[in-house]
């Protein structure tokens, strides 16, 4: 995963993209549309969430219930990811379809390099519950790493249709649709980051490796987008220049190193 795939350290973003003539972004009717569906979404997809966390906490025993929370804990935060993997075995011993679980230990085998077990889950998840969106992306995510292209396809199509919650699902989303060469629903994707947040950083990043990552590189809207974080703070440059995707966009221009 690049580096600033998911920017950090902003405790203040500005908003980009609203008063910026040089940063591309899609027609006045077109945000309109997908600012309508995406609250829609979010507010459908938070009830979801709620019922969904809910239920699985009731139908878990209470120490069960602990082992999960902590494998989450320890995944998210990074503290370790093998005792992530250790705690959330223990749930699916004795819960083995426990779609929240089996998505939890999709992600940390994932980040555990092991995407073929990543993809055993997903899929199961997926199979318990079809209209799971993380589920799907998982799925996508974990196909693509093990080769199957047309899987993660499928993967990407359902997922895009259904609903997911956080904008960082979207970035997660159109990187993935990158990685299988659809480039037309990766920027309509992290449009979709974008519109939830337009003060988040994130989406703003994943579209300018999107116009990095087409057939024909769209080098001067990924510039523009990745000059104005920069601008704004929200990047450094030496952050960039770290980063060997960004840091094309600079390398054959000394004056904007």
């Amino acid at each position: 995963m690049p580096p600033l795939y998911l920017p950090s350290g902003c405790a203040d973003p500005v908003k980009l993209g609203r008063n910026d003539a040089n940063t591309p972004r899609a027609s006045t009717g077109t945000i309109v549309a997908i600012l309508f569906i995406v609250n829609r979404w979010l507010l459908i997809a938070l009830l979801i969430g709620v019922a969904t966390s809910a239920r699985a906490q009731d139908f878990r025993r209470p120490e069960l219930n602990v082992q999960f929370n902590r494998a989450m804990t320890a995944w998210s935060t990074g503290t370790s990811l093998l005792e992530a993997k250790a705690r959330i075995d223990r749930v699916l011993e004795e819960y083995p379809d426990d779609v929240e679980a089996l998505k939890l230990r999709a992600a940390i085998l994932l980040d555990l390099d092991r995407p073929e077990e990543a993809l055993t889950d997903a899929n199961q998840a997926a199979s318990l519950s079809p209209e799971n969106g993380e589920a799907h992306l998982l799925r996508c995510e974990a196909a693509s790493l093990t080769g199957a292209t047309d899987e993660a396809a499928r993967a990407l199509q359902l997922a895009s249709n259904l609903f997911l919650q956080r904008i960082n699902h979207y970035v997660r989303l159109s990187a993935c649709a990158v990685s299988v060469g659809a480039h037309v629903r990766a920027e309509s994707l992290a449009r979709v980051a974008i519109a939830q947040d337009a003060d988040d950083p994130r989406g703003h990043i994943q579209l300018a490796r999107v116009f990095l990552a087409k057939d024909t590189p769209e080098l001067d809207a990924a510039r523009a987008i990745v000059d104005r974080l920069i601008e704004e703070s929200l990047v450094t440059r030496m952050a960039v220049m770290a980063d060997s995707q960004l840091a094309s966009l600079y390398l054959d221009d000394p004056l904007r190193q």
